[in-house]
């Protein structure tokens, strides 16, 4: 029996980072406590549809992602312009999303869900036709 770990998509690599520099505590804090809270899981069954509507505390009037959101600047100014909109922030390197919930717990922004992984592993379960508008910028890899 083989030790190695089953990619996850096999014959695409992982080019991003995952980490980068220790989190400071209070942004660990946010990340152990803030982050469940805000979470997209995925779905336990690779055919369940997830319906991202349902993670918000007041249905959004529409749902507006973006994938590689960085430190998370472009997505909080976005969603402090529109709170009737659902936002879901896309993004596998944890100091982005510490970055972005911080911006979040001090903006009390209350319409970002945040998805801290590949997001190739989410869009396979959307609802077709579940996003009004998608955004993606500067794409690694570079």
């Amino acid at each position: 029996m083989s030790n190695t770990k089953p990619k996850l998509f096999p014959g695409k690599r992982w080019y991003g980072r995952r980490h980068g520099r220790k989190l400071r505590q209070g942004r660990q804090s946010l990340v152990d406590n803030l982050l469940p809270k805000l979470r997209v899981p995925l779905p336990i069954s690779k055919k369940a549809t997830v319906d991202l509507a349902e993670f918000f505390n007041k249905t959004p009037k529409a749902i507006w992602m973006e994938i590689g959101f960085g430190s998370g600047e472009h997505l909080a100014a976005l969603a402090a312009k529109n709170p009737s909109i659902g936002f879901v922030g896309c993004e596998p390197f944890i100091n982005g999303v510490a970055s972005l919930l911080t911006t979040i717990n001090e903006k009390k922004l209350e319409n970002i869900r945040i998805f801290d992984d590949d997001v190739r592993l989410l869009i396979p379960n959307l609802r077709d036709a579940c996003l009004e508008r998608l955004f993606i910028f500067f794409a690694d890899p570079w």
